[in-house]
C-alpha cells in the first residue's frame, strides 16, 4: 500500500515546528531579521524541493513574503502575538 503523498499543510506545519519551534523564547528579538531571512531562505529551498514553491509564495502573501511569514513565527513562539 502506498503512503499518502505529503500536503502543502503538513510539509508547513512539520518544517515550522521543526525549524522555528521556540527559537523566539532563546533569541534577541533584535536578531531576527536576520534569523528570519536565513529561514525564510531555507524553507524557500525546502519547499522547492518537494515542489511546493508556488503554495510557499501564495501562502506567504498575507505577511508581505517569506521573510515575513517566518518573522511571525518567531513572534508566535516567543508569545509576542
Amino acid at each position: 500500500m502506498m503512503e499518502p503523498l505529503e500536503t502543502f499543510e503538513t510539509f508547513l506545519r512539520l518544517w515550522v515546528a521543526e525549524n522555528i519551534g521556540s527559537s523566539g523564547d532563546r533569541s534577541d528579538p533584535r536578531e531576527w531579521d536576520a534569523m528570519a531571512k536565513r529561514r525564510a531562505d531555507e524553507l524557500t529551498k525546502a519547499a522547492t524541493n518537494k515542489g511546493f514553491y508556488g503554495e510557499l509564495v501564495e501562502a506567504a502573501k498575507p505577511y508581505g513574503g517569506v521573510t515575513g511569514f517566518i518573522r511571525s513565527k518567531f513572534e508566535e513562539a516567543s508569545g509576542r502575538r
